[in-house]
């Protein structure tokens, strides 16, 4: 995706950082575009204790895929979700992409997330382009756009 060059994609291997992840979030005229790196151990746990690692990853980048609902721009930006992808890369780490498509972008404010309520993170580092970096935490689930 020609998106993911342009955010600057970290090369540091979030799999290290057991539970956070990082995320990327820009606004481009009236595209909110977001890119998630997550290790594979943030999917949510099941009863097959035996899964590997790999299998794990696999299972979150579906979840990641295709779950409506993971990030909620503001309802007065009348945003809708044009493009969801998800991948595992090495070493069982997942990257997902998504674009958003809004027709009053000047109305983002602020976008929620739900991750927190679906994946085992502590916590999530955001890069806020053009140049603010947050951290979003379960009792903070939002990034802030706009002047800092």
């Amino acid at each position: 995706m020609a998106f993911l060059v342009a955010l600057g994609m970290s090369s540091q291997n979030v799999a290290a950082r057991d539970k956070s992840g990082e995320l990327f979030l820009t606004l481009k005229r009236n595209l909110l575009l977001i890119q998630l790196q997550v290790p594979g151990s943030a999917a949510p746990l099941i009863d097959n204790q035996g899964e590997s690692p790999s299998a794990k990853a696999t299972r979150l980048a579906g979840i990641l895929r295709y779950t409506q609902g993971l990030f909620q721009p503001p309802p007065e930006a009348s945003c809708m979700r044009r493009q969801a992808e998800a991948a595992v890369t090495e070493p069982s780490t997942v990257v997902a992409n998504w674009v958003f498509e809004c027709l009053h972008p000047e109305q983002m404010i602020l976008v929620q997330t739900r991750l927190f309520e679906l994946l085992q993170l502590d916590s999530i580092h955001a890069v806020v382009l053009p140049g603010s970096q947050q951290l979003v935490t379960p009792e903070q689930p939002f990034l802030t756009l706009g002047e800092d």
